[in-house]
């Protein structure tokens, strides 16, 4: 039988001669266990510049799961493959065991962390697990968890249920690092913290991990930060299938908090804390019925956010410079089918470019901001004709119409348009036109020349601590990302939009109508018009915009039919605390949204499993390839790891990782030809791609391949060959097998790509082409 959760023993150190610092009495929930033995790294030399495969195979060989103690000896050395490991005791001044500070930064490398619990009887609790990147947990010898994937230190993001044993218990962890940083945490959960989870399980609709925190002994009525319980939560996120479960097991049904109390409760986190902070602002046909700061504007001089805290707003910008180009379609000025050459005449393919193009993200023009180096020259000042002719410098992605890609470059040539049509600057424009009519006195081109009041700083956080983070001159952003704003002149801004106040309705609905690519269909991986981004969130319409720039994410939404308007505007990078508009939204809307399916795993499943497999397209040439074994199947997206999906009914499967579907589509015949994906209330349709026939061909040839290719835009890709195997590798990428198709044409499972390599007069290999939808590139070959 389960013991409560709020039964167990308080921790405090002991020191055991086995173990020394690293032995706790009990345990304390809510504390991170600081002290541990520490081995490594031990670097796997053949994962380097392996894919995601390759490296789970690696971590997948346990050569350690237990350390044999002797009374009266600390932790004794250990072999792997031959080479010894020595254990280092090791306390951390905070929650994070950051293994940089320990071992040189090691890549392709694994850690090793050692610690006793010693308990008065036997238990049950739940530890709350972090980790950068891959991590594995053995209790007594057993393994208790395993999770291989690519991810920041994020405590609790893994819930682990153990049951002690009485006397000594040997805690053993595995970290797998990929590349960069590496840590991990590990603590006893408390009663917050458990009701914590449990709430947002039952929002999730995650039956599996909600029966698990209720087996432990979570309390079914408690209440977390923002006033909600278990039922709460499933009410509010349409899960009935939950609700149904909890009252089932004795919830108590209770009205919801009112909106304010919950969005309250999601920023209690920087009540009173040195934090980076956030401000929110929510308006209901109109009127503004929420509007709070939380958290520090500046750090270092105590100001704190409040509603008139100015920040960088970053690509919310481009909704501005839309509006502008369109108020100049409508003053005759131009017109969107005018030719990009019309106004820069030496842009190479200018002819070919429209401004429908630019304000669509379909121009194929390559954003500067992808270049290699661009961050290292960003906190200067540049000249707009500066800019201007280093894009001009670049290759086409694509052809214009062909594919859909989000495009600083675009933007960045509107806002130069704008200038040589007006003859005044970009900021003046918009100041004349927008934001004096709108009494938007708080908004502007930011310049690192300013002096502004009320101006948040920037921040990241490194080793536990939020420093300043990369401080742009905002000359490098033009009319993709330049403007400041705050959450009540934003607000102000998209009532006069969807007022009609700004543009006329003709534009306004064409602003709104999503991009048809020359096939005559929309963008796989969403909907764009001009400067907005268009979808749903539970069924409801929603257009939106979000913005993001080292120490700045903002985020503009509007539920047009509700008239309802989130504003969201936060100073750190990552975000800290909650940042998704949706999740508001839901506060005022949920009696009018879709409910939402609960998954609980089917102990089995279907025998036809294997129907499943293949590779869908996600656009932007990324491929999301599904895979099983004789039990599990498994979903891996160009880039990422792979993660077991579940199913939860037919044809239709879920993550754990994330909160995310797929539900498979069949023909007339019952074969799959894709999949209807959801994920964060939308979704998106990715068609499965035709099966491709590999070939064996005479590995000898892959040394006349193997060299350095010159792509283009300051890449290289390199191919290279191992063990009768090709790969390629571009400038800043993963490395990726290329599987034969022919003697000369190969495939990149990972992405909708096939590299094809040619030959000259002589017979030797000249290039190589890289064949991507929408985009066909020669790469010659470098001396």
């Amino acid at each position: 039988m389960l013991l409560p959760l709020a039964l167990a023993a308080q921790q405090s150190k002991i020191i055991s001669k086995e173990y020394g610092g690293a032995s706790y009495a009990g345990i304390n929930k809510g504390e991170a266990l600081k002290t541990w033995w520490i081995a490594g790294p031990v670097v796997m030399d053949s994962a380097k510049g392996r894919g995601m495969e390759e490296q789970e195979k690696l971590f997948d060989e346990d050569l350690l799961t237990t350390v044999k103690t002797a009374a009266g000896k600390l932790p004794p050395a250990f072999k792997i493959k031959g080479k010894s490991y020595n254990w280092r005791r090791y306390t951390s001044k905070n929650s994070i065991i950051n293994l940089d500070s320990i071992f040189k930064r090691a890549d392709y490398a694994e850690a090793y962390a050692l610690a006793e619990i010693i308990a008065d009887s036997s238990y049950n609790a739940l530890l709350g697990v972090g980790s950068d990147d891959g991590v594995k947990l053995w209790l007594n010898g057993k393994q208790i968890h395993r999770n291989f994937v690519g991810r920041g230190v994020v405590p609790d993001n893994d819930i682990v249920p153990v049951s002690l044993i009485k006397g000594s218990n040997q805690l053993l962890v595995k970290v797998h690092n990929m590349q960069g940083g590496w840590g991990f945490t590990v603590r006893f959960l408390d009663k917050d913290a458990v009701t914590k989870k449990l709430v947002s399980a039952a929002g999730r609709g995650d039956m599996e991990e909600l029966n698990m925190l209720l087996n432990a002994g979570a309390m079914l009525n408690e209440k977390d930060a923002s006033g909600l319980t278990a039922v709460g939560a499933a009410k509010l996120h349409g899960r009935d299938e939950i609700v149904k479960l909890l009252r089932q097991k004795g919830a108590a049904d209770s009205p919801l908090p009112e909106p304010d109390v919950m969005i309250d409760g999601l920023y209690a986190s920087l009540n009173g804390k040195p934090y980076p902070g956030i401000a929110v602002l929510v308006a209901k046909d109109g009127k503004v019925v929420y509007k709070k700061g939380f958290g520090y504007a500046d750090i270092e001089t105590k100001e704190l956010v409040t509603a008139n805290t100015k920040f960088r707003i970053g690509s919310i910008t481009k909704q501005f410079t839309a509006s502008a180009i369109l108020k100049l379609q409508e003053a005759g000025k131009l017109q969107l089918t005018d030719k990009l050459s019309k106004f820069i005449p030496d842009f190479p393919r200018g002819d070919e470019v429209t401004i429908h193009h630019l304000l669509t993200h379909t121009s194929g023009i390559h954003s500067f901001t992808d270049k290699e180096g661009f961050f290292d020259k960003v906190t200067s000042p540049v000249k707009s004709d500066d800019v201007v002719n280093s894009i001009k410098k670049d290759s086409f992605d694509f052809s214009p119409g062909e594919q859909w890609k989000y495009n600083n470059s675009g933007y960045f040539l509107l806002s130069f348009i704008i200038e040589k049509i007006t003859g005044k600057s970009y900021g003046e424009y918009l100041k004349e036109t927008f934001f004096d009519p709108l009494q938007m006195a708080n908004t502007g081109v930011h310049a690192s020349t300013l002096k502004l009041t009320n101006e948040a700083k920037g921040y990241t956080k490194e080793n536990e601590k939020y420093v300043r983070a990369l401080n742009w001159d905002m000359s490098w952003a033009g009319g993709a990302g330049n403007l400041y704003s705050t959450v009540e002149d934003l607000y102000k801004w998209n009532e006069a939009v969807f007022g009609g106040k700004v543009i006329t309705d003709k534009n306004l609905k064409a602003a709104f109508t999503s991009v048809i690519l020359n096939n005559g269909k929309t963008p796989d991986g969403g909907q764009y018009g001009y400067g907005w981004a268009i979808g749903k969130n539970r069924g409801l319409d929603m257009i939106q915009h979000s913005g993001g720039l080292h120490g700045f994410l903002t985020q503009l939404s509007r539920y047009p039919a509700e008239h309802l308007t989130v504003v969201m505007l936060t100073n750190v990078v990552p975000s800290q605390v909650e940042i998704n508009p949706g999740t508001i939204a839901e506060f005022y809307l949920a009696g009018k949204m879709e409910k939402q399916p609960s998954y609980m795993a089917q102990s089995t499943l279907p025998q036809d499993v294997k129907q499943y497999e293949g590779r869908y397209d996600f656009g932007n040439g990324a491929v999301m390839t599904i895979t099983s074994d004789d039990k599990n199947l498994f979903a891996q997206l160009s880039g990422q790891g792979k993660f077991p999906i579940f199913p939860s009914s037919p044809g239709e499967f879920f993550w754990k990782v994330v909160e995310a579907r797929i539900k498979f589509i069949k023909n007339e015949k019952g074969e799959i030809t894709g999949g209807q994906f959801f994920q964060n209330g939308g979704e998106v349709k990715v068609p499965k791609l035709k099966d491709e026939i590999f070939v064996t061909v005479d590995s000898s040839i892959y040394k006349e391949y193997a060299g350095n290719y010159d792509y283009g835009n300051n890449m290289i890709i390199y191919i290279t060959t191992e063990n009768g195997k090709l790969f390629g590798m571009a400038t800043g990428e993963p490395k990726f097998e290329l599987f034969p198709l022919s003697d000369t044409i190969f495939l990149i499972k990972e992405l909708n790509a096939r590299i094809i390599f040619y030959r000259g007069d002589g017979g030797t290999v000249t290039k190589l082409n890289v064949d991507m939808p929408g985009e066909k590139r020669d790469a010659p070959r470098m001396k």
